[in-house]
């Protein structure tokens, strides 16, 4: 019997297609929007609906009504939903900074090779040879330059699409700067607000992964191992977040390593090396 582990609290209603299919996901679409049917190996998000005992290579289809969903033929209850919004908390800015400091050095040593960290550090383009790859490399620094600097929708746009996967490491970048901008209001009190909309409206994609992942991000909702993490940098202690940064890396080929970079990106942006 099918049992539902977690379902969850940005999932639309309506009917969805049947989009794409992994060993342990499957994913569906309605418009522009996502809902990802999920073992429970791959862990909770805002769009997940994680499930035991179901055969994911049969799976054919997803309705979702406001009381309940279907897979194929067979009736569920959307409980347990979970929430995914932004951890909060009694943050001390001062250690918040140290851990995320720290994170960055270790974002440095462990990320993908192939992964956005060259932005954090230049001495990772030696793992881009190919003619391409240098020219990727050359583009992106661009464009991550134009958003530092303030050119928002400039750098939204060349970021977007820019990279290799089912979600491009642009795409996975803006969502992570877009969740970092968050961050950020947790540890100076400002309001970053105008930032994420002027990010948010020139960095939407025809994917509906990437256009999902984006607008959770836009509105501070994370899946668990990110909201785990954000959790330990923000509130915790120095020694509580490691293991859960490397839940984090370990997300798609480079996914995870490229959230990471965008997220860093903006929680430190202005800040002193």
């Amino acid at each position: 019997m099918i049992r539902v582990k977690s379902f969850g609290d940005r999932i639309e209603p309506g009917p969805y297609r049947l989009h794409s299919r992994f060993a342990d996901v499957v994913n569906f679409a309605q418009g522009g929007r996502l809902a990802c049917v999920v073992a429970p190996c791959v862990g909770r998000g805002p769009l997940n609906i994680v499930v035991e005992n179901l055969d994911f290579s049969c799976l054919k289809s997803l309705r979702v009504d406001q009381g309940g969903f279907a897979l194929d033929e067979t009736a569920l209850s959307q409980e347990p939903r979970y929430d995914s919004c932004f951890p909060s908390g009694k943050t001390d800015p001062r250690q918040a900074r140290a851990n995320i400091r720290a994170w960055q050095e270790f974002l440095i040593r462990e990320a993908h090779p192939k992964s956005l960290a060259f932005l954090l550090d230049g001495g990772r383009r030696r793992h881009f040879s190919s003619g391409f790859e240098k020219v990727l490399v050359e583009k992106t620094e661009a464009a991550a330059r134009d958003i530092q600097r303030g050119h928002l929708e400039s750098g939204a746009r060349a970021m977007r699409g820019m990279g290799f996967g089912l979600t491009p490491g642009g795409d996975d970048f803006l969502a992570g700067y877009l969740w970092g901008l968050h961050a950020r209001q947790r540890l100076d009190g400002g309001d970053a607000s105008t930032e994420i909309e002027r990010i948010y409206a020139c960095g939407q994609s025809q994917s509906p992964l990437c256009s999902s992942q984006l607008r959770c991000a836009r509105e501070g909702r994370c899946f668990e191992r990110l909201r785990s993490l954000l959790g330990a940098l923000l509130y915790e202690s120095e020694s509580s977040w490691e293991q859960r940064a490397r839940k984090v890396l370990s997300l798609g080929e480079t996914s995870g390593s490229d959230i990471s970079v965008g997220l860093l990106t903006a929680a430190l942006q202005g800040e002193s090396p």
